[in-house]
């Protein structure tokens, strides 16, 4: 008995953090999110079509294959009015900053995420005088 209840905690520390979030699972299952991009294109746009004062919810789509020093990581920034998500693409090799979206939610159950509302993030160097 004792040696089940070590196990079930073990596991769930084991548990990467997105694995309760059905939201970021959904998104990142849906569309193939990873380190190196999507399995299912999505349209690029230069940003996304949102109300600049619209507070969204931003939930972090981590790699299923851990941290990679170059690859992509991804944010999913979410009308939860709307049921739709905007993926902001950052890092990689060269270091990107590219929108995606909108998709639809595939789910809205946003229990076991860790969210934060806020505004749309600006690419470094944006509204600097130059």
């Amino acid at each position: 008995m004792m040696r089940a209840a070590v196990f079930a905690i073990a596991a769930s520390a084991a548990l990467p953090a997105w694995a309760d979030c059905a939201v970021a699972e959904a998104l990142i299952s849906r569309y193939g999110i990873s380190f190196s991009g999507f399995t299912q294109p999505l349209p690029r746009v230069s940003a996304p079509a949102e109300a600049p004062d619209r507070s969204l919810l931003a939930v972090v789509l981590p790699n299923r294959n851990g941290h990679v020093a170059d690859g992509y990581n991804h944010q999913a920034w979410i009308n939860q009015e709307q049921q739709r998500a905007w993926i902001l693409r950052t890092g990689g090799f060269a270091g990107v900053y590219e929108w995606y979206g909108p998709v639809a939610l595939p789910s809205v159950d946003f229990s076991g995420c860790a969210a934060e509302p806020g505004r749309l993030p600006q690419p470094a160097g944006a509204g600097r005088q130059g």
